[in-house]
């Protein structure tokens, strides 16, 4: 059974349409890769379902029950956490109080705690009285995921999180993410890395344009060099 459904939804930014249709789903511990260029529509499919840029039409479906539409914080306390890509914490606040304000903004039950978060991310403890705006790309990406897992989420968004990241704090990224996933947590990546993408993700959509072009097993287009040179030529068109 699907924990997400999203059935046709079309989105703008003002005057100008972005998504044209989009559907996809996603079941309980998945990790499900939305795939392509980007200005093809993966952020803007992530901030719909979070209700940062909510739909003109379509519906979004988290647990049999319509999301479309509802503010951001309710989205979150419905079990769906989001790491954007622009990572937005408070940089004046420790790494510590970060984790701690976000465990308090959530008000959800479960098992992660700054401790459980600093498991995940060793590097962090030692960081931990640092201010956020003096960590670098990957630490603050680390925090970031981190600060949004303290919300406990049953499914968590994670927006280009290899972007911008030395090769060797990609890979540690990648070994925390696959980690995430072994441990049964549901997500929905959107990503250009395609190495990236296809070593975490079951299932694939690859985006272009503001419509699914291709969906199916990532297995697929790990053992079709062909197909994935076509999908994304036609990505970038």
């Amino acid at each position: 059974m699907s924990l997400l459904e999203v059935h046709d939804i079309h989105a703008a930014y003002g005057s100008s349409r972005v998504l044209f249709g989009i559907s996809l789903d996603v079941a309980e511990g998945e990790c499900v890769c939305l795939l392509g260029r980007n200005g093809m529509g993966k952020t803007t499919t992530m901030r719909a379902i979070m209700g940062l840029t909510p739909p003109s039409s379509g519906r979004i479906v988290w647990k049999g029950k319509d999301i479309a539409g509802q503010a951001p914080h309710r989205v979150a306390r419905a079990g769906i956490g989001f790491v954007p890509e622009d990572r937005r914490i408070f940089a004046e606040l420790s790494v510590r109080e970060n984790l701690d304000v976000a465990g308090r903004a959530a008000a959800r039950p479960g098992r992660w705690t700054i401790d459980e978060v600093f498991k995940l991310f060793p590097k962090l403890v030692e960081l931990s009285g640092r201010q956020g705006g003096y960590l670098s790309g990957g630490e603050q990406q680390m925090l970031t995921i981190g600060r949004t897992l303290m919300g406990n989420p049953e499914l968590l968004l994670l927006d280009e999180p290899s972007e911008g990241l030395a090769p060797l704090v990609v890979e540690n990224m990648l070994e925390q993410i696959s980690r995430l996933k072994r441990e049964g947590l549901t997500i929905l990546l959107a990503e250009q890395g395609v190495d990236f993408s296809l070593a975490l993700a079951d299932r694939v959509y690859v985006l272009e344009k503001g419509t699914v072009r291709f969906s199916g097993p990532a297995a697929r287009l790990r053992e079709d060099t062909k197909l994935r040179d076509e999908l994304l030529a036609l990505s970038s068109a």
